[in-house]
């Protein structure tokens, strides 16, 4: 099998689906993750995918919601200069 052979699969428990390379391991087999991450690598070429489910913020107006999340980011790995 090509190590780029896409298939769908499962994240979240099933809860939802995507489509990605089969050569991404799934990291919550050798370490814990959280239960709002899905984290998978390929050590071979040293790359990873990160899925993370993120709150529903009712004062964030849509276009706006991106900046509030990186900057939430931000604070919480006390970036030095993140703009």
């Amino acid at each position: 099998m090509p190590q780029d052979y896409y298939a769908q699969r499962p994240l979240y428990g099933g809860s939802i689906a995507t489509t990605f390379p089969l050569r991404f391991q799934d990291v919550s087999n050798i370490r814990q993750v959280p239960d709002n991450q899905e984290v998978l690598v390929d050590p071979a070429r040293d790359e990873s995918l990160i899925f993370e489910l993120l709150d529903l913020k009712l004062d964030v107006a849509d276009n706006g919601s991106a900046t509030w999340f990186l900057q939430d980011l931000v604070t919480e790995q006390d970036a030095e200069e993140p703009w």
